[in-house]
């Protein structure tokens, strides 16, 4: 099968990056620069015109790196080196969403002025700057009142992160350094009214009050954990509880327990659906979900796995409005493309790679699997083969990064997915239902807690067993390389074959000229 040739240039792209975020600029730069102008002369002349293909493909690499330079230095966390582990006193505005733990609660801070705490009186300051970077502070206690868009003081430590893993997290967020507050005496509302280069914005924080709404709505209407659940699995993560995280994870389908891109595509049919029943227009109804989508995305935080399917959604419901048909692979090249020409370092975000490599090998996959498999191709087949594509692919990147491996994930899908998928259903109604009618509301999740104890009860039995878990140790990034080589390799067999034959047959017969 032929590569697209925006399949290509993605994975060019994708190359670029990962040589520009991983060696120095001057020479990287240098070295390509020579390659680009050495393609460039040789394509320009007239023996070697099939060669400007390669030049144009060299050069966007080239660009690709310069790209996620010119990136790296520009949109990087600030410099706290000053102030690293001293005690200070931040000013600054809440710029996302506060992430409310159990006992903790994280937000991210634009910061404002940092002012140097001397030891003696923690209220004197005996320095001052101005800073515009991101420190992320994890105030050690619940609390549950503080927004988006508010300002305050918070006084603490200031750590850089010494950890290369955490820091990078932290550099791909923006984010310079963190601030533990243990006090309720350390914290200092402040007000709304930030100076112009901070102010929040208006659509975010139109969005996080409808969430907020819909979050206190699903509360009211369902106890715990059962609202937990469904709140973790529709608008925000980190809401379930550990416990039953750790009995979907031994199962293989815990990634139906936080928001990723299988929610999208779920929401989306199910909306389709809807208006189809109601009798509307197709292209009226793909252009009221394309809205949806995009909203969605939004209200869920715009999470890597989330925006890569929103736009692939999106993408095949305008190609539809606009009457142009689309390719899998061109839209899921496009979606990526367009992700990583927003932030480079997308590339590096765990759920952004599991996405889009379970999406691939499903695309890959599963209509060979589909030919090798005799039975009749009824949905519970084609679920299960899906599911064994999708683990396939995510193998060797779940055992690298979170070091266990569950033997009966295929099959708990087959189980857990449909069951899921009503799951989402009734509870996108309760979301639009409180909105319409108390009654009908207590309805529906009267329906949505049965289906979900159902659904835990079923998750509780398939973990029982110790077999069905496996722990790993940590593993060398070597070994996922080397899987999906030898994956590719099994895929392109028959191809690489007869290009093998091809090559062995020319070879002959350029011999028996030459004798």
């Amino acid at each position: 099968m032929k590569i697209p040739t925006l399949a290509l240039i993605t994975l060019t792209y994708i190359s670029g990056v990962i040589i520009g975020t991983n060696t120095p600029a001057f020479q990287v730069l240098f070295l390509l620069f020579i390659a680009m102008l050495l393609t460039w002369i040789f394509a320009l002349l007239k023996k070697f015109i099939k060669v400007r293909h390669f030049a144009c493909y060299v050069s966007f690499f080239f660009l690709s790196v310069l790209y996620t330079q010119v990136y790296h230095l520009y949109i990087k966390p600030a410099d706290f080196g000053n102030f690293k582990d001293k005690s200070v006193k931040l000013t600054g505005i809440v710029i996302t969403e506060p992430e409310f733990k159990r006992w903790q609660t994280d937000v991210v801070v634009k910061v404002e002025e940092i002012r140097r705490l001397s030891s003696k009186v923690t209220t004197s300051s005996s320095k001052k700057q101005r800073v515009r970077g991101m420190v992320l502070v994890k105030i050690r206690f619940p609390k549950r009142d503080t927004e988006y868009g508010e300002r305050y003081c918070f006084s603490g430590v200031l750590r850089v992160p010494e950890d290369s893993k955490y820091k990078g997290y932290l550099k791909r967020r923006g984010i310079g350094a963190t601030m533990n507050v243990w006090d309720r005496k350390r914290i200092q509302y402040i007000g709304r009214e930030p100076p112009h280069f901070l102010s929040p914005n208006p659509l975010t924080r139109g969005i996080l009050r409808l969430k907020g709404r819909e979050v206190s709505s699903i509360k009211e209407y369902l106890s715990p954990p059962y609202s937990q659940m469904l709140i973790g699995m529709i608008l925000k993560k980190g809401t379930v509880p550990k416990q039953i995280r750790e009995i979907f994870m031994r199962i293989g389908v815990v990634h139906i327990l936080a928001i990723s891109g299988l929610h999208v595509g779920i929401m989306s049919g199910i909306f389709l659906l809807l208006f189809r029943l109601l009798n509307l227009p197709k292209r009226v109804s793909f252009g009221i979900t394309f809205i949806l989508v995009i909203l969605y995305a939004l209200i869920t935080g715009l999470g890597a796995p989330v925006v890569r399917t929103a736009l692939m959604v999106n993408i095949f419901l305008l190609g539809y409005i606009i009457r142009r048909r689309t390719n899998i692979f061109v839209t899921l090249a496009v979606s990526s493309l367009l992700i990583l020409l927003w932030s480079p370092y997308y590339l590096f975000d765990i759920g952004f790679q599991l996405s889009f490599v379970t999406v691939l090998c499903i695309i890959l996959i599963t209509p060979r699997l589909e030919e090798k498999v005799k039975i009749r191709r009824i949905w519970p087949v084609r679920i299960f083969l899906v599911s064994i594509a999708a683990s396939i692919g995510s193998l060797p990147l779940v055992a690298y990064y979170f070091n266990y491996i569950s033997w009966i994930g295929p099959l708990s899908n087959l189980v857990v997915i449909p069951l899921f998928t009503l799951i989402l259903t009734f509870g996108f109604i309760l979301l639009i239902s409180v909105w319409i009618s108390p009654f009908l509301s207590h309805l529906i999740a009267t329906v949505v807690k049965s289906l979900l104890l159902l659904l835990l009860k079923i998750a509780e039995t398939l973990s029982a067993s110790s077999l069905i878990y496996t722990e790993l140790p940590p593993i060398d990034l070597t070994i996922p390389l080397l899987y999906y080589l030898i994956l590719f390799l099994l895929l392109s067999y028959s191809k690489l074959r007869k290009l093998m034959l091809r090559i062995v047959t020319v070879g002959r017969q350029e011999l028996r000229v030459v004798s």
